[in-house]
């Protein structure tokens, strides 16, 4: 992408320093309002999420094989401790996909109404750096990518109780955080499908988890497809993802595009000296300037937006195959237990006889 910084300097701060990371491969601008600022650039390292990956996988694996089946976590405390990890993530879950989904979905409809097919893919493409240059975007998907690191509590919890650490766990958590990662750090816009998809899954499993917990009710629809619901999330969040690789920007530009993702728009009110109103026009100009650049182009822009894309879906077929696996076997499992319970009032009545 040819750069223009030139043409771009009546642009906000935060576009003008999401474009500059674009173009020369660097790091994200650092988003407002997230936890740990001073480790921002640490967790962006390429080798972070790697290194982390590999050192929980094989840490899991020797600790589950030398496991001797002692439950460590006994007792009403720690009980709370464990209601309390999921009652987080439960509730961080909704905050992430509330704070989410709406954002992505209504500036894809707003797009859609304004241009048609063609505004609609270029705010899918994200060709005005709207979502990235967006500060409520970036902060939601960092403090994703963070929770991450976060969710391998889990892994803890259970190997604490004695248990064993499945293939499905260990890969399901390692991968996660090397997708998340590069996804971010690339500025890739399938990003948002991890987030929103995920988000409102976890928030649906964790609340769950917190019910079972606490001997609570729970919806039976939800509890008996939660499998089902996280298989449906990789084939239709992965298919999504895959298409960018092959979407191409329209020939023609949109004309509206600016005016209905404006509420995505940040900084519009910096220092230049001007009204509000010409600020925003300025800020309009500008990216204008981007579109156009782009029309016809790639969706993704960078190699490394592609590579983001592919370690995403390269991570998604074997989980994908895991979590059908483990359905499977569970639908095995439950069907021979109805099978027992069928049986078992001839078996109850031939005992008493005797």
């Amino acid at each position: 992408m040819d750069v223009l910084s030139a043409k771009l300097a009546t642009a906000s701060p935060r576009f003008r320093a999401t474009l500059a990371s674009l173009e020369n491969f660097g790091t994200p601008p650092q988003p407002d309002g997230i936890i740990f600022p001073q480790l921002y650039y640490f967790f962006l390292h390429p080798w972070t999420p790697i290194v982390f990956a590999i050192v929980y996988f094989f840490t899991t694996k020797y600790l589950s094989a030398n496991s001797d089946g002692k439950n460590r976590i006994t007792g009403k405390r720690w009980k709370v401790v464990v209601v309390m990890h999921n009652l987080f993530l439960a509730v961080y879950s909704a905050w992430t996909f509330v704070s989410a989904a709406p954002l992505i979905f209504s500036a894809f409809a707003r797009s859609y109404v304004a241009d048609g097919l063609t505004g609609l893919t270029h705010t899918f493409c994200d060709s005005s750096l709207a979502f990235w240059s967006n500060n409520t975007f970036s902060r939601v998907a960092y403090l994703f990518y963070l929770s991450k690191f976060y969710e391998v509590v889990d892994t803890a919890i259970i190997l604490a109780k004695g248990k064993r650490v499945g293939m499905l766990q260990s890969y399901h958590h390692a991968g996660a955080v090397i997708s998340m990662g590069y996804a971010f750090r690339s500025m890739s816009m399938p990003a948002w499908i991890f987030v929103v998809f995920n988000s409102a899954i976890h928030s649906i499993m964790y609340l769950y988890y917190v019910a079972s917990a606490c001997h609570l009710p729970f919806p039976i629809f939800l509890k008996k497809n939660l499998t089902r619901l996280q298989i449906t999330q990789f084939l239709v969040g992965g298919s999504l993802a895959v298409s960018y690789l092959f979407i191409a920007l329209p020939n023609t530009r949109p004309a509206h595009l600016q005016e209905a993702l404006a509420p995505l728009f940040c900084d519009m009110t910096h220092a230049l000296g001007s009204s509000t109103l010409n600020v925003t026009s300025l800020e309009f100009a500008a990216r204008e300037q981007l579109v156009e650049a782009r029309v016809g182009g790639s969706c993704l822009v960078t190699p490394n937006q592609r590579l983001a894309v592919w370690i995403n879906v390269l991570y998604l077929i074997p989980l994908t195959y895991l979590f059908l696996s483990f359905f499977i076997n569970s639908y095995r499992k439950s069907a021979i237990g109805q099978g027992q319970l069928k049986s078992s009032p001839t078996e109850t009545k031939s005992v008493k006889a005797e």
